[in-house]
């Protein structure tokens, strides 16, 4: 997949079949429309296009109100690669933006930068200013400038309506399974390996801080991850939250890898969240504090075990 950062760098090819949004998780919804994208295009021999904003809308629209996302905008394009799609446009979403009309958005993107042949939204596409633009005049606009419009109905898990904001939710009160199954992979925290205290060495027991790049988080608690750094993967048990039994008062995702011993300081680190061992709790001292933290390593071994 190729990426163009803003239409500077967009210099088509040839006509497109695309679809644009947030994407923010790039969740089973997303998925099902990327694979509509793609399969559409083929059929017709032209490109695929997935166009995204940076920064998402509501974060300039509306700032205060505007909920956390899942991803960075590193982890969404990466995702946005594995759909397979021949290339992305990331755009600055600004106030110029915003206030285009639809018309001028049908004409000025649709037609002028994507020279689009179909486009492939959700069953709840809205576009122009103020989101005056509903499916019914999207595709009296594509009879009027010779496209289509294919609508992609929307995705349910256990019952439920795939959403960015359902899964938020979930990872927000720790319920990383179920947010895997919607996201179709686990939930992943990015960030770099920082000092902290070296408690855990002290303690015998190493762990990697990391300072998260995401802006969601698991809820506080202790969990089964996967670590990737070094372009590897380590089996790992990862502790979100404030550290109570040593009078923590800062946020800090703490993890151990199993059977490994190195320094990573300053390294590059991915922590996929697989489930929730238990909440964050206060312990009397530092032993059962030792005692917690070595019973939660024999439990994400015997995770591993049993999900070989």
């Amino acid at each position: 997949m190729i990426t163009h950062l803003g239409f500077e760098e967009w210099r088509p090819e040839s006509p497109t079949v695309a679809s644009l949004g947030n994407y923010d998780g790039v969740h089973r919804g997303h998925q099902a429309i990327l694979g509509a994208v793609v399969e559409d295009a083929r059929k017709i021999g032209v490109q695929s296009v997935a166009l995204t904003f940076d920064p998402v809308p509501k974060k300039v629209l509306s700032p205060d109100t505007a909920p956390p996302l899942i991803q960075t905008l590193q982890q969404r394009l990466e995702c946005l690669a594995q759909c397979r799609l021949d290339r992305t446009i990331v755009v600055a979403f600004n106030q110029d933006f915003a206030r285009l009309v639809p018309d001028e958005f049908v004409e000025r993107i649709l037609v002028g930068h994507l020279k689009i042949r179909e486009l492939v939204v959700g069953e709840n596409f809205a576009f122009g200013y103020r989101k005056q633009g509903n499916l019914a005049l999207l595709r009296e606009m594509g009879g009027k400038h010779g496209f289509s419009v294919r609508v992609i109905s929307e995705v349910q898990v256990d019952g439920q309506r795939v959403s960015s904001t359902a899964i938020r939710e979930m990872v927000k009160e720790g319920r990383m399974e179920e947010a895997s199954r919607f996201l179709s992979r686990p939930f992943a925290v990015e960030g770099t390996v920082v000092r902290g205290e070296q408690l855990g060495g002290k303690l015998g027991i190493p762990t990697a801080n990391i300072k998260p790049e995401n802006e969601v988080l698991p809820a506080n608690g202790v969990y089964v991850t996967v670590c990737l750094t070094n372009s590897k993967r380590y089996s790992s048990v990862t502790n979100v939250g404030l550290r109570p039994t040593v009078g923590g008062k800062k946020l800090t995702v703490e993890t151990h890898l199993l059977d490994f011993d190195a320094d990573l300081y300053d390294h590059k680190m991915e922590l996929q969240f697989l489930a929730k061992l238990r909440d964050e709790r206060r312990f009397s001292g530092i032993e059962e504090l030792k005692a917690a933290i070595r019973s939660d390593i024999e439990s994400t071994r015997a995770y591993f075990l049993s999900h070989s």
